[in-house]
């Protein structure tokens, strides 16, 4: 995705102890976002492309960034840093003894010793995710910031998509990141699915979601998919898509918050995780 770099009018640097510092960073690229928490409007967003072909080099170059973006270098009110990682895995709750999370981490992912282990409760589900990150990109973050809300980006977007799904209909949510898609497959009050798949192509993307849909027994006149992150409503892949299922929405951000121009040249739903952290606070 291309560098984006919005700012409105409004902002000031000097005003940033009445606004809330939302930040998403991972191996496919570094955002944030500045709301106004009193004018409950979005002042500031941008995206940055990273190129970093290893995690362990991750804190490095975030650092980098840090250097140039004055913004990111003030006093926030308050401060939310969503992270991006594949490294992840979905579990019930009465599993998540903390003896037992570097164990089940490691059985589907290969966990280094410069990575620690956190979990979390994923919104509206009885199921806690459990994932890594480097530990020098936390030493870092806790040398910017006194206090800040570490989430996994999933947590926002799953939020997101409890506000607007339709709770009579399956739901399979759909994530584009920058290498993979996300797909998370929601029956009733349960997680079907909870994966990530690298693709290249469109019969790549058509291949996995369709054959997660027959697999799950979705119902493609009934059933609902919502689409989110960096891909464009008008694209071959949601409109490959459409010829076989007939409910495809995209996720929108907030109503409780107006987001004046900052998003004339980009669609907000490629955004859905970075401006729905503030409200998983």
């Amino acid at each position: 995705m291309r560098e984006i770099n919005s700012i409105d009018e409004k902002f000031d640097l000097k005003h940033t102890s009445e606004y809330h510092l939302s930040i998403q960073l991972g191996l496919d690229g570094f955002s944030f976002c500045i709301l106004d928490i009193f004018r409950h409007k979005y002042i500031a967003c941008k995206h940055i492309p990273l190129v970093v072909g290893k995690l362990q080099f991750l804190a490095k170059k975030i650092e980098s960034i840090f250097e140039t973006e004055e913004m990111l270098n003030a006093s926030y009110q308050s401060v939310s840093i969503a992270y991006s990682t594949n490294n992840a895995t979905l579990i019930p709750k009465e599993y998540t003894e903390p003896s037992n999370l570097i164990k089940i981490a490691a059985l589907t992912n290969e966990i280094s010793r410069n990575e620690d282990i956190c979990s979390e409760d994923l919104p509206g589900f009885n199921y806690q995710l459990v994932y890594s990150y480097p530990k020098e990109l936390m030493t870092f973050l806790n040398r910017k910031y006194t206090e800040f809300k570490f989430m996994h980006k999933s947590i926002p977007l799953l939020s997101a998509t409890n506000n607007q799904r339709n709770e009579k209909k399956n739901t399979l949510l759909i994530n584009f990141e920058n290498k993979y898609i996300r797909m998370i497959a929601i029956r009733g009050s349960q997680i079907d699915l909870y994966n990530s798949f690298y693709f290249k192509t469109e019969t790549d993307f058509l291949y996995y979601t369709l054959n997660i849909w027959h697999s799950l027994q979705f119902d493609p006149e009934r059933d609902e998919i919502l689409i989110g992150g960096f891909v464009a409503d008008d694209s071959s892949y949601v409109r490959q898509l459409k010829k076989y299922i007939s409910t495809i929405h995209f996720l929108k951000p907030s109503i409780d918050f107006s987001y004046g121009s900052l998003f004339d040249k980009t669609q907000k739903h490629q955004f859905i995780s970075l401006l729905n952290t503030y409200l998983c606070v």
